[in-house]
């Protein structure tokens, strides 16, 4: 069967039997170029980015294996990918009998992406490219583990129960490592911030409540610190990785090795970002790494489109 040439909007409305909006075609036929879709819950988010797909393709301007989606669930990934595969033959865009994986675009969650990137790319480190992904059960296992050989001595989290120290632990490593922060950058912080606490007056010779919580608070992070070290190292040791660290490891590779980001973008020339509102600070620097940058080379320019809704944002920015 020939395959369907657009050159109309309006042709992409009837192929696909749906009546689009001005501002949902807009967004459909925009260039081939950054660019950021605003829309609410229920406003029809996914089926513009399949649209999108078939006439980005459609005019000749991608191939459907030219097209990287991104998105947080497996299921949200599975289903922008079978909408994206209907939307394609429906239009006449791409024969059913003719596709296979081979010609397909390529959608999958952000944990997977940075899982590809690593398994790849990460010899590049010196890191291990097909480590074991722990998650649940097994973190707090080994966080155990540190906590019950930590030599201490500890000046506050001794007045902790093992279980909070193991969960504070875990929750500590997993916001670092989020937010592509080390222990070091954590332990300069915290020690500049209790000299800070300590050259505040004294209220009748002693220090005001608010001022005396945070400095304990800041003291028992550091504490923390070491532990989360000890974890990190653990985890090396047995060649083990969360979500999280592979996702840690691709934003360096993304912003350390240039090869890398050369080839994700030769790659995927077209890039669709489902839910950019709820993506974390590591996920938003390993993207901007890959996808933007000062010069064309570097990636400035290149087709990204983010869809998402900031009044539905899990993080605040």
């Amino acid at each position: 069967m020939p395959r369907r040439v657009l050159t109309d909007p309006e042709q992409l409305c009837d192929a696909l039997e749906i009546p689009f909006s001005t501002q949902q075609l807009d967004a459909i036929t925009a260039p081939v170029e950054p660019g950021v879709i605003i829309a609410g819950a229920g406003s029809g988010k996914t089926t513009v980015m399949a649209a999108r797909v078939v006439w980005l393709v459609g005019t000749g301007r991608a191939r459907p294996e030219d097209v990287l989606g991104l998105t947080f669930t497996r299921k949200a990934a599975a289903e922008l990918a079978q909408r994206v595969r209907t939307a394609l033959v429906k239009a006449g865009v791409i024969d059913l009998t003719g596709a296979d994986e081979a010609g397909e675009q390529v959608v999958m969650t952000y944990d997977a992406f940075a899982g590809r990137m690593v398994a790849e790319h990460g010899v590049r480190l010196g890191v291990e490219t097909d480590p074991v992904i722990v998650t649940g059960a097994t973190r707090y296992r080994l966080a155990d583990q540190v906590v019950a050989r930590a030599a201490g001595p500890f000046e506050y989290l001794s007045r902790l129960s093992p279980g909070s120290v193991v969960k504070n632990l875990l929750q500590l490593d997993d916001e670092l490592t989020s937010h592509l922060v080390s222990t070091r950058e954590l332990a300069e912080h915290a020690t500049k911030w209790v000299r800070m606490l300590d050259s505040v007056p004294l209220y009748r010779g002693d220090m005001v409540k608010a001022v005396r919580v945070a400095r304990e608070r800041a003291i028992e992070r550091l504490e923390l610190a070491g532990l989360v070290d000890e974890y990190q190292q653990l985890k090396q040791r047995l060649g083990l990785v969360e979500f999280s660290d592979q996702l840690a490891i691709a934003a360096r590779l993304a912003r350390e090795v240039p090869a890398v980001s050369a080839a994700v973008r030769r790659q995927w020339p077209v890039v669709l970002l489902d839910e950019y509102q709820d993506t974390s600070s590591a996920q938003a620097t390993l993207l901007r790494s890959l996808f933007s940058g000062e010069t064309v080379e570097d990636g400035l320019g290149h087709a990204v489109t983010a869809v998402g809704d900031p009044c539905q944002a899990i993080y605040g920015w």
